[in-house]
């Protein structure tokens, strides 16, 4: 009887453990991720979450801008081709692409970050 208490108390535990865990991934994320929607032209842009977390002060509505809780990019911006995005910002739905661009090129320009394409864009190599 006693071990059945303990194994209640320990799964307890765990899942309590669990859940803190969960939240705090869920409030900070993976530190770095890899934005690669146009792998076939270009390498996948490094992106640091910590470090951007950090340069704007843990204010999660910075770029997460309309959710009530951060949510990937892609939650609420559609993938669309590389050909869509001139005039894009005029759009009410802007698509992934243009969102990355407006959102990251306003920030870097204000804040003296790399701007040209190249700069997070290394061009992927060809492959034979």
């Amino acid at each position: 009887m006693r071990s059945k208490k303990n194994r209640k108390s320990a799964f307890k535990v765990f899942s309590l453990m669990g859940f803190i865990a969960a939240v705090c991934y869920g409030a900070y994320g993976l530190d770095y991720l890899k934005l690669d929607s146009l792998r076939n032209l270009y390498e996948a842009v490094e992106f640091s979450h910590g470090a951007h977390v950090e340069y704007v002060g843990g204010d999660c509505k910075t770029c997460h801008h309309y959710a009530e809780e951060p949510l990937p990019c892609k939650e609420c911006h559609e993938p669309f081709t590389v050909y869509r995005y001139k005039g894009a910002e005029r759009k009410t739905s802007l698509g992934l692409k243009g969102a990355y661009h407006g959102q990251c090129l306003k920030c870097h320009k204000e804040a003296g970050g790399p701007t040209g394409c190249e700069d997070c864009h290394p061009r992927a190599s060809k492959k034979s």
